[in-house]
């Protein structure tokens, strides 16, 4: 059973449940830790508020297209709401701005870098000069607020009055400073200090690869996670001779987790396209090709037919997975200059288990946040001793 998305009212704490019933006409923001529920929270609150307040033309947006897919693989039985409300802002912005100017913006297939970006926000905001109402939306909501800009979301959140958005600066990787949106146009701040997704384990990994900033509880103290109801969390970095290696070592431990996690899902994540192609063709020469998704690569990418997701690391940002395994770990050796970040993200999608592989060094922090304390004696310093 997928675990990903609360399907009962006693999987939700009652604070969790007073912010999906705040007064629909408002403005929120829900800040919180990796697994305090945020993506879920914002998904429940769009569908309770389509029905206890009407709002039925309501917008979610993100910025990755894996993460609007994963959204879309929360939509309750009752289809509150429909998978086409569900957006990237890079989506969301080309069709505003062909609807509302004539013409498309870029080109099809454009890369949407910070050249492509600046132009996009200059149309938006003269497509919005053209718009029949200054209302588009009863609502909007957007999730990893932190990944666009604060202009972006200026322009996008004044298409409502009523507004709710939810992020995490520590899982920043873009640069961008849109939670300051807060500030701005006035929204309240909701803070939610718990998390039940991460086991202890993989949580203190995660500490140490970004420790709690001076008066900030840690990941592991704050967790609630239930080894009871869903297993002993484990963290491990395997050394391999070479990629073969890491393949082997990786298939292997996921038909065990197969059984072990009842097709929950599983993700596995790695540094570049390239190496995402590498997987595919890897799993392709094995019998679990066929419950293997490989998001940017296969047609029609879903979180919902299959239970194994490979994703670059980018692409794996706001996604959970009962298990996640971190393939090629020493391409992050040389990566962008956020690269602790990016572990920390990526680390912090996984629930129960958590497996790295490398071959040759990776970054001395993702070492150090899986390395544990050995027995090791002054003599053993020394070639020799006895």
């Amino acid at each position: 059973m997928n675990t990903s998305w609360w399907r009962t009212i006693g999987q939700i704490s009652e604070a969790q449940r007073e912010l999906i019933r705040l007064p629909a006409h408002g403005k929120h923001l829900f800040e919180g830790p990796p697994g305090s529920g945020k993506t879920n929270l914002l998904l429940l609150r769009a569908e309770y508020m389509a029905v206890s307040a009407a709002c039925k033309n309501s917008l979610i947006l993100t910025y990755t297209s894996s993460l609007a897919n994963f959204i879309r693989s929360g939509i309750g039985a009752k289809q509150l709401i429909s998978q086409s409300q569900i957006k990237t802002y890079h989506a969301w912005a080309y069709d505003h701005i062909t609807h509302h100017l004539g013409d498309r913006p870029l080109p099809p297939n454009s890369d949407f870098d910070d050249d492509a970006r600046a132009e996009i926000l200059r149309l938006v905001v003269e497509a919005n000069k053209n718009l029949p109402s200054p209302k588009l939306y009863d609502a909007i909501f957007v999730d990893e607020a932190q990944d666009l800009s604060l202009p972006e979301l200026k322009e996008l959140l004044r298409l409502s009055d009523n507004i709710c958005i939810c992020g995490d600066t520590r899982q920043g990787i873009y640069y961008r400073d849109g939670l300051d949106v807060a500030d701005e146009l006035g929204l309240e701040k909701h803070v939610l200090t718990e998390h039940f997704r991460i086991g202890h384990k993989i949580a203190r990994v995660a500490d140490r690869l970004l420790p709690p900033e001076e008066g900030q509880d840690s990941l592991e103290n704050s967790s609630k996670y239930n080894s009871k109801l869903q297993g002993d969390s484990s963290a491990k970095l395997h050394i391999c001779e070479d990629r073969d290696d890491q393949f082997e070592t990786m298939i292997n431990l996921i038909r065990v987790q197969l059984e072990a996690f009842n097709n929950d899902s599983i993700g596995i994540f790695c540094g570049t396209k390239l190496t995402r192609q590498e997987l595919r063709d890897r799993f392709d020469e094995t019998d679990l090709s066929e419950l293997v998704c490989v998001h940017g690569i296969d047609k029609t990418p879903s979180f919902t037919n299959t239970p194994i997701h490979v994703l670059t690391i980018h692409g794996a940002k706001g996604t959970e997975f009962r298990a996640v395994h971190l393939f090629g770990t020493e391409e992050l050796k040389s990566g962008p200059l956020r690269r602790t970040k990016l572990s920390y993200t990526a680390v912090t999608r996984a629930k129960t288990a958590l497996n790295a592989y490398k071959t040759g060094e990776t970054t001395k922090a993702l070492e150090s946040a899986f390395a544990e304390p050995v027995h090791f004696d002054l003599k053993d310093l020394f070639e020799g001793a006895q």
